[in-house]
């Protein structure tokens, strides 16, 4: 009877010492960095997500001769292959470019809404797209994937199938790593604002802030209800929309703040530990 408790325990202590080690190499990239880069390609968008796993996800490709220097800046960083690429929306200064980057990098998936546009910039896209039999996944609210163990991704919107303002089709994304959370609007509007609202699940530390700061957004209820301390803002030096507008800054100011802009910063890198954010900028003018 000793000798059979004495295996029980040495059993139980096994499987107890097992779940421990199980466990902590289960989390042992839960604080390994998130690195989200705003690149500055004027007054467009560019994203770079690198995972603590190595995958990586772009989302935009700036405007139409920015290809160059998106490659450029992924090779620097060390990029040879994208696993996910998200085109939030067809306008030019989100696609313009990413027929070269996608031609220029192996790419294992690429999201974009479902709204066919008759430009030279999406037909440029979908001819590299199927040249190189890119699989094309939906964007739209509800899609969630994951990027490694510690890092977490959903689509919040579009959640319509129509909508008067092309920028409100816009993929907007939230990206969970640990605590902390970043949400990028792309070019939404307030009407897929309210939208994203009522769906619930908006708060976040970071706002990429929609439309380049255009006042087409970014309302006041919206900003109340993200609760975010920091906001990015890529825009264009001396653009002639004059973005980012007064309202907008008034509204990030109003909630006090911190504000990072690429006119004024160059590119914007952010990295998390899952408790943490802090921002280091590439000023490049």
């Amino acid at each position: 009877m000793k000798r059979l408790n004495r295996s029980a325990a040495f059993c139980l202590s096994f499987i107890f010492i097992f779940m421990l080690v199980s466990e902590k190499s289960a989390h042992a990239d839960w604080f390994d960095p998130l690195t989200i880069h705003f690149l500055d390609v004027g007054q467009a968008d560019c994203i770079l997500v690198e995972a603590p796993n190595g995958q990586t996800m772009l989302i935009d490709g700036g405007d139409e001769h920015d290809g160059e220097e998106i490659i450029t800046y992924l090779k620097r960083e060390g990029i040879t292959h994208l696993d996910i690429v998200v085109a939030s929306h067809p306008h030019h200064d989100h696609i313009g470019s990413l027929d070269d980057v996608i031609r220029a990098f192996p790419v294992s998936v690429l999201y974009m809404p479902n709204l066919p546009y008759d430009t030279k910039y999406y037909h440029d896209l979908f001819r590299v797209i199927n040249e190189k039999q890119i699989p094309v996944d939906r964007a739209k609210a509800g899609v969630n994937f994951k990027m490694g163990f510690s890092v977490k991704v959903e689509m919040l919107a579009p959640k319509a199938s129509y909508y008067k303002h092309i920028n409100d089709y816009s993929a907007v994304i939230k990206i969970k790593h640990g605590k902390k959370n970043f949400l990028l609007m792309a070019d939404a509007g307030a009407e897929e604002e309210k939208e994203i609202i009522n769906r619930g699940g908006v708060r976040a530390d970071v706002i990429k802030i929609g439309h380049h700061g255009a006042n087409t957004g970014t309302t006041m209820e919206f900003l109340r209800k993200v609760k975010a301390k920091t906001a990015v803002i890529s825009v264009g030096k001396n653009n002639p929309y004059q973005f980012p507008s007064k309202e907008v800054l008034y509204r990030l100011n109003n909630r006090k703040m911190t504000i990072y802009r690429t006119d004024q910063m160059g590119a914007i890198i952010a990295t998390s530990n899952g408790k943490k954010i802090l921002f280091r900028t590439n000023v490049l003018h």
